[in-house]
Protein backbone atom coordinates (compact mmCIF):
# COMPACT_ATOMS: atom_id res chain seq x y z
CA UNK A 1 0.00 0.00 0.00
CA UNK A 2 1.48 3.86 -0.95
CA UNK A 3 1.89 6.14 1.55
CA UNK A 4 0.33 9.46 2.00
CA UNK A 5 3.44 10.90 0.75
CA UNK A 6 3.85 8.39 -2.16
CA UNK A 7 0.56 9.19 -3.75
CA UNK A 8 1.43 12.59 -3.59
CA UNK A 9 4.53 12.42 -5.17
CA UNK A 10 3.00 10.93 -8.04
CA UNK A 11 0.30 13.72 -8.30
CA UNK A 12 2.84 16.58 -7.91
CA UNK A 13 2.86 18.98 -11.05
CA UNK A 14 5.76 21.21 -11.41
CA UNK A 15 5.69 24.22 -13.36
CA UNK A 16 7.63 22.86 -16.49
CA UNK A 17 4.47 20.50 -16.75
CA UNK A 18 2.77 23.47 -18.08
CA UNK A 19 5.27 25.58 -19.87
CA UNK A 20 5.52 22.17 -22.11
CA UNK A 21 1.46 22.21 -22.29
CA UNK A 22 1.59 25.71 -23.86
CA UNK A 23 4.44 24.66 -26.61
CA UNK A 24 2.90 21.54 -27.29
CA UNK A 25 -0.70 23.71 -27.72
CA UNK A 26 1.29 26.55 -29.99
CA UNK A 27 3.50 24.42 -31.90
CA UNK A 28 6.69 25.27 -30.49
CA UNK A 29 9.87 22.80 -29.38
CA UNK A 30 12.11 23.45 -26.38
CA UNK A 31 14.91 24.01 -28.85
CA UNK A 32 12.98 26.78 -30.29
CA UNK A 33 11.87 28.06 -26.98
CA UNK A 34 15.74 28.13 -24.97
CA UNK A 35 16.93 30.50 -28.74
CA UNK A 36 14.41 32.97 -27.82
CA UNK A 37 14.98 33.16 -24.34
CA UNK A 38 18.34 33.11 -24.53
CA UNK A 39 18.95 29.60 -22.94
CA UNK A 40 20.56 26.33 -23.08
CA UNK A 41 18.65 23.99 -24.50
CA UNK A 42 19.75 21.41 -20.86
CA UNK A 43 18.87 24.33 -18.40
CA UNK A 44 15.53 24.53 -20.20
CA UNK A 45 15.07 20.48 -20.40
CA UNK A 46 15.81 20.55 -16.30
CA UNK A 47 12.90 23.31 -15.32
CA UNK A 48 10.40 21.94 -18.02
CA UNK A 49 11.50 18.11 -15.33
CA UNK A 50 11.48 20.48 -12.37
CA UNK A 51 14.99 19.63 -11.54
CA UNK A 52 15.93 23.47 -11.54
CA UNK A 53 13.56 26.35 -10.02
CA UNK A 54 11.74 28.89 -11.93
CA UNK A 55 13.15 32.21 -10.97
CA UNK A 56 11.88 35.69 -11.17
CA UNK A 57 13.87 36.11 -14.37
CA UNK A 58 12.55 33.35 -16.32
CA UNK A 59 9.42 33.79 -15.38
CA UNK A 60 9.36 37.54 -17.08
CA UNK A 61 10.91 35.96 -19.95
CA UNK A 62 8.61 33.57 -20.03
CA UNK A 63 5.79 36.51 -20.26
CA UNK A 64 7.79 38.04 -23.35
CA UNK A 65 7.71 34.89 -25.12
CA UNK A 66 4.78 32.66 -24.47
CA UNK A 67 2.71 35.79 -23.54
CA UNK A 68 1.42 34.65 -20.51
CA UNK A 69 2.36 37.18 -17.40
CA UNK A 70 5.06 36.70 -15.35
CA UNK A 71 2.94 36.61 -11.89
CA UNK A 72 1.50 33.48 -13.29
CA UNK A 73 4.32 31.56 -13.75
CA UNK A 74 5.55 32.82 -10.28
CA UNK A 75 2.40 31.60 -8.55
CA UNK A 76 2.71 28.11 -10.20
CA UNK A 77 6.30 27.99 -8.66
CA UNK A 78 4.89 28.76 -5.27
CA UNK A 79 2.41 26.01 -5.33
CA UNK A 80 5.02 23.72 -6.81
CA UNK A 81 7.49 24.23 -3.84
CA UNK A 82 4.56 24.10 -1.00
CA UNK A 83 3.78 21.26 -2.44
CA UNK A 84 7.22 19.61 -2.30
CA UNK A 85 7.67 20.79 0.77
CA UNK A 86 4.73 19.12 1.84
CA UNK A 87 5.42 15.96 0.33
CA UNK A 88 9.49 15.84 1.77
CA UNK A 89 7.49 16.58 5.56
CA UNK A 90 5.16 13.76 5.21
CA UNK A 91 8.55 11.37 4.11
CA UNK A 92 9.80 12.96 6.99
CA UNK A 93 7.51 12.30 9.49
CA UNK A 94 6.97 8.41 8.02
CA UNK A 95 10.71 7.79 8.47
CA UNK A 96 9.73 8.95 12.56
CA UNK A 97 6.66 6.21 13.36
CA UNK A 98 9.16 4.21 15.29
CA UNK A 99 9.85 6.96 17.29
CA UNK A 100 7.38 8.00 19.21
CA UNK A 101 6.94 4.33 20.53
CA UNK A 102 7.80 5.16 24.93
CA UNK A 103 6.05 7.97 24.95
CA UNK A 104 3.11 8.67 26.94
CA UNK A 105 1.15 9.85 24.13
CA UNK A 106 -2.38 9.37 26.01
CA UNK A 107 -1.48 11.54 28.86
CA UNK A 108 0.03 14.46 26.28
CA UNK A 109 -3.48 14.25 24.77
CA UNK A 110 -5.65 14.80 27.91
CA UNK A 111 -3.67 17.32 29.30
CA UNK A 112 -3.61 19.23 25.81
CA UNK A 113 -0.23 19.51 24.86
CA UNK A 114 -0.59 17.77 21.82
CA UNK A 115 -3.67 17.39 19.42
CA UNK A 116 -5.86 14.36 19.67
CA UNK A 117 -4.86 13.14 16.39
CA UNK A 118 -4.76 9.64 15.62
CA UNK A 119 -2.57 9.96 12.38
CA UNK A 120 0.89 8.91 13.75
CA UNK A 121 2.04 12.04 11.24
CA UNK A 122 0.29 14.29 12.97
CA UNK A 123 1.44 13.13 16.31
CA UNK A 124 5.30 13.16 15.62
CA UNK A 125 4.43 16.70 14.99
CA UNK A 126 3.37 17.79 17.70
CA UNK A 127 5.99 16.06 19.56
CA UNK A 128 8.55 17.89 17.95
CA UNK A 129 6.89 21.27 18.42
CA UNK A 130 6.08 20.39 22.23
CA UNK A 131 9.89 19.18 22.11
CA UNK A 132 11.27 21.98 20.60
CA UNK A 133 13.81 19.94 18.27
CA UNK A 134 13.98 19.73 14.69
CA UNK A 135 14.02 15.82 14.51
CA UNK A 136 14.60 12.58 16.77
CA UNK A 137 18.13 12.75 16.43
CA UNK A 138 18.26 16.20 18.13
CA UNK A 139 16.42 14.99 20.40
CA UNK A 140 18.29 11.83 21.32
CA UNK A 141 21.39 14.46 21.43
CA UNK A 142 19.53 16.97 23.65
CA UNK A 143 17.36 14.35 26.24
CA UNK A 144 19.77 11.44 26.34
CA UNK A 145 23.16 12.69 26.05
CA UNK A 146 25.09 15.12 27.32
CA UNK A 147 23.64 18.43 26.25
CA UNK A 148 24.34 21.98 26.58
CA UNK A 149 20.77 23.00 26.24
CA UNK A 150 19.44 20.64 28.46
CA UNK A 151 21.88 19.97 31.11
CA UNK A 152 19.71 16.82 32.47
CA UNK A 153 21.54 13.53 31.69
CA UNK A 154 18.79 10.44 31.31
CA UNK A 155 20.35 8.15 29.68
CA UNK A 156 20.87 5.56 32.46
CA UNK A 157 17.15 6.23 33.46
CA UNK A 158 14.19 3.17 32.56
CA UNK A 159 12.01 5.49 30.93
CA UNK A 160 13.81 8.59 29.58
CA UNK A 161 10.91 9.09 27.05
CA UNK A 162 8.52 9.84 29.66
CA UNK A 163 10.92 11.33 32.43
CA UNK A 164 11.77 14.32 29.55
CA UNK A 165 8.42 14.26 28.82
CA UNK A 166 7.20 15.32 32.86
CA UNK A 167 10.30 17.75 32.50
CA UNK A 168 9.40 19.87 29.38
CA UNK A 169 5.86 20.63 30.52
CA UNK A 170 7.08 21.88 33.73
CA UNK A 171 9.32 24.10 31.09
CA UNK A 172 6.26 24.76 29.28
CA UNK A 173 3.84 25.92 32.53
CA UNK A 174 6.63 28.33 33.45
CA UNK A 175 5.83 29.63 30.56
CA UNK A 176 2.94 30.69 31.10
CA UNK A 177 4.10 32.52 34.83
CA UNK A 178 3.99 36.15 35.57
CA UNK A 179 7.52 36.56 38.06
CA UNK A 180 9.63 38.91 39.77
CA UNK A 181 13.21 39.01 40.07
CA UNK A 182 14.92 36.67 42.56
CA UNK A 183 15.36 37.74 45.46
CA UNK A 184 16.77 35.21 47.96
CA UNK A 185 16.38 37.75 50.68
CA UNK A 186 12.92 37.99 49.82
CA UNK A 187 12.56 33.95 50.44
CA UNK A 188 13.95 34.03 53.65
CA UNK A 189 11.09 36.57 54.79
CA UNK A 190 8.48 34.63 52.81
CA UNK A 191 8.23 31.36 55.06
CA UNK A 192 6.47 32.44 58.30
CA UNK A 193 3.78 33.25 55.30
CA UNK A 194 4.28 29.72 53.99
CA UNK A 195 4.22 28.55 57.30
CA UNK A 196 0.82 29.61 58.54
CA UNK A 197 -0.45 28.74 54.70
CA UNK A 198 0.79 24.89 55.45
CA UNK A 199 -1.23 25.17 58.42
CA UNK A 200 -4.13 26.57 57.46
CA UNK A 201 -4.75 25.06 54.22
CA UNK A 202 -7.38 27.18 52.60
CA UNK A 203 -9.22 26.11 49.40
CA UNK A 204 -6.93 28.33 47.03
CA UNK A 205 -3.35 27.54 48.92
CA UNK A 206 -1.54 25.91 45.81
CA UNK A 207 -2.27 29.14 44.06
CA UNK A 208 -1.28 30.85 47.02
CA UNK A 209 2.14 29.41 47.25
CA UNK A 210 2.75 29.76 43.48
CA UNK A 211 1.83 33.42 44.02
CA UNK A 212 4.33 33.59 47.00
CA UNK A 213 7.09 31.88 45.13
CA UNK A 214 6.06 34.44 42.11
CA UNK A 215 6.69 37.68 44.39
CA UNK A 216 10.35 36.08 44.98
CA UNK A 217 11.13 35.27 41.63
CA UNK A 218 10.43 31.12 41.65
CA UNK A 219 8.58 29.33 38.90
CA UNK A 220 6.65 27.01 41.15
CA UNK A 221 5.07 24.28 38.55
CA UNK A 222 2.40 21.23 39.75
CA UNK A 223 2.44 19.00 37.33
CA UNK A 224 0.69 15.55 37.51
CA UNK A 225 2.38 12.42 37.78
CA UNK A 226 2.79 10.11 34.81
CA UNK A 227 3.61 6.42 34.86
CA UNK A 228 6.93 5.30 34.61
CA UNK A 229 8.27 9.32 35.76
CA UNK A 230 9.05 8.24 39.22
CA UNK A 231 10.34 11.63 40.04
CA UNK A 232 8.90 13.29 43.29
CA UNK A 233 10.57 17.05 42.27
CA UNK A 234 12.88 18.92 40.59
CA UNK A 235 15.06 21.69 40.92
CA UNK A 236 16.68 23.55 38.02
CA UNK A 237 17.65 27.01 36.75
CA UNK A 238 16.08 27.50 33.09
CA UNK A 239 16.57 30.28 30.53
CA UNK A 240 20.05 30.69 30.38
CA UNK A 241 19.92 30.45 34.44
CA UNK A 242 17.67 33.81 34.73
CA UNK A 243 14.75 31.71 36.08
CA UNK A 244 14.90 29.36 39.17
CA UNK A 245 11.66 26.17 38.39
CA UNK A 246 10.45 24.27 41.21
CA UNK A 247 8.55 21.26 39.46
CA UNK A 248 6.29 19.01 42.23
CA UNK A 249 4.62 16.13 41.17
CA UNK A 250 1.65 14.42 42.99
CA UNK A 251 2.74 11.12 42.76
CA UNK A 252 2.36 10.35 46.43
CA UNK A 253 -1.00 12.34 46.56
CA UNK A 254 0.35 13.47 50.83
CA UNK A 255 0.30 16.80 52.08
CA UNK A 256 3.39 16.03 53.99
CA UNK A 257 5.28 14.53 50.74
CA UNK A 258 4.29 17.52 48.96
CA UNK A 259 5.79 19.82 51.64
CA UNK A 260 8.59 17.88 52.21
CA UNK A 261 9.51 18.00 48.58
CA UNK A 262 8.88 21.44 48.46
CA UNK A 263 11.29 22.82 50.91
CA UNK A 264 13.99 20.26 49.80
CA UNK A 265 13.79 21.59 46.32
CA UNK A 266 13.21 25.47 47.78
CA UNK A 267 16.54 24.51 49.52
CA UNK A 268 18.58 23.76 46.43
CA UNK A 269 17.45 27.53 44.65
CA UNK A 270 18.04 29.28 47.89
CA UNK A 271 21.40 27.98 48.25
CA UNK A 272 23.11 25.68 45.76
CA UNK A 273 24.40 26.45 42.62
CA UNK A 274 22.44 27.64 39.97
CA UNK A 275 24.47 25.58 36.93
CA UNK A 276 23.17 22.57 38.61
CA UNK A 277 19.86 20.46 38.18
CA UNK A 278 18.55 18.54 41.43
CA UNK A 279 16.03 15.68 40.51
CA UNK A 280 14.35 13.72 43.54
CA UNK A 281 13.45 9.75 43.48
CA UNK A 282 14.99 9.02 40.17
CA UNK A 283 17.36 6.43 40.16
CA UNK A 284 20.11 6.71 37.45
CA UNK A 285 20.93 10.37 37.99
CA UNK A 286 24.01 11.03 39.98
CA UNK A 287 23.48 13.65 42.84
CA UNK A 288 25.74 15.51 45.24
CA UNK A 289 24.83 13.85 48.61
CA UNK A 290 26.63 16.60 50.85
CA UNK A 291 23.73 18.98 49.21
CA UNK A 292 21.06 16.72 49.25
CA UNK A 293 21.39 15.69 53.06
CA UNK A 294 21.74 19.74 53.30
CA UNK A 295 18.37 19.94 51.53
CA UNK A 296 16.26 17.26 53.71
CA UNK A 297 17.60 18.66 57.02
CA UNK A 298 15.92 22.40 55.26
CA UNK A 299 12.87 20.32 54.98
CA UNK A 300 12.62 18.14 57.84
CA UNK A 301 12.72 21.82 59.97
CA UNK A 302 10.68 23.60 57.53
CA UNK A 303 7.92 20.86 58.69
CA UNK A 304 8.63 20.60 62.70
CA UNK A 305 11.20 22.26 64.30
CA UNK A 306 13.78 20.64 66.69
CA UNK A 307 11.35 21.86 69.84
CA UNK A 308 8.43 20.68 68.07
CA UNK A 309 9.64 17.52 67.69
CA UNK A 310 10.68 17.36 71.22
CA UNK A 311 6.81 18.37 72.30
CA UNK A 312 5.78 15.59 69.84
CA UNK A 313 8.18 12.50 70.78
CA UNK A 314 8.10 13.51 74.69
CA UNK A 315 4.44 11.52 74.05
CA UNK A 316 4.62 7.52 73.76
CA UNK A 317 1.29 7.19 72.16
CA UNK A 318 -0.83 9.01 70.16
CA UNK A 319 -4.76 9.67 69.74
CA UNK A 320 -6.50 11.58 67.36
CA UNK A 321 -7.46 14.32 70.07
CA UNK A 322 -4.04 14.31 71.49
CA UNK A 323 -2.82 15.74 67.49
CA UNK A 324 -5.59 17.81 66.90
CA UNK A 325 -4.32 19.30 70.65
CA UNK A 326 -0.68 19.56 68.94
CA UNK A 327 -2.26 21.22 65.76
CA UNK A 328 -3.27 24.02 67.69
CA UNK A 329 -0.38 24.28 70.24
CA UNK A 330 1.98 24.17 67.50
CA UNK A 331 0.36 25.56 64.28
CA UNK A 332 1.08 22.84 62.33
CA UNK A 333 -1.35 21.13 60.12
CA UNK A 334 -2.84 17.27 61.71
CA UNK A 335 -1.44 15.62 58.30
CA UNK A 336 1.76 16.90 58.59
CA UNK A 337 2.00 15.94 62.35
CA UNK A 338 0.56 12.73 61.38
CA UNK A 339 2.66 11.45 58.97
CA UNK A 340 6.13 12.73 61.34
CA UNK A 341 4.97 9.95 64.01
CA UNK A 342 4.29 7.94 61.93
CA UNK A 343 7.65 7.72 60.10
CA UNK A 344 8.96 7.50 63.39
CA UNK A 345 6.50 4.17 64.77
CA UNK A 346 5.60 2.34 61.52
CA UNK A 347 3.56 0.57 63.44
CA UNK A 348 0.76 3.88 63.46
CA UNK A 349 0.23 3.27 59.45
CA UNK A 350 -2.47 1.04 60.37
CA UNK A 351 -4.41 3.49 62.62
CA UNK A 352 -7.48 4.48 61.23
CA UNK A 353 -8.40 7.25 62.99
CA UNK A 354 -4.91 8.96 62.71
CA UNK A 355 -5.14 8.54 58.89
CA UNK A 356 -8.64 10.45 58.92
CA UNK A 357 -6.23 13.32 59.49
CA UNK A 358 -3.89 13.13 56.39
CA UNK A 359 -5.07 15.39 53.60
CA UNK A 360 -4.57 14.16 50.06
CA UNK A 361 -2.90 16.16 47.11
CA UNK A 362 -3.95 16.15 43.35
CA UNK A 363 -2.97 18.51 40.82
CA UNK A 364 -5.41 17.79 38.18
CA UNK A 365 -7.78 20.58 39.34
CA UNK A 366 -5.00 23.49 39.63
CA UNK A 367 -2.63 22.00 36.23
Amino acid sequence: MKTNAALKKELLSCPGDTIQEHLDAIGMTQAELAERMGRSISKLNDLIKGKISLTPETAQKLEYVLGVEASFWLNLERIYQQELLEIEKLEFLEKCEKWIDGFPISKLKTMGFLPKARKKGEIIDGLLRFFQVASPTEWESVYIQESLAYKIDLQYSSHPKVIATWLRMGEIQAEKMSLKNFDKKKITESIPLIQKLIYRQNENWLIDLQEICASCGIALVYTPSISKAPVYGVSRWIKNKTIPLIQLTDRRKDYNAFWFSFFHELAHIRYHNKGEVFISGLDGIKQNEEKEKEANQFAARMLLSLSDRQIIFSHETFTKELILEFSSQLKKHPSIIVSQIQREYKHLYKRKELNQLKKRVEFEKVF
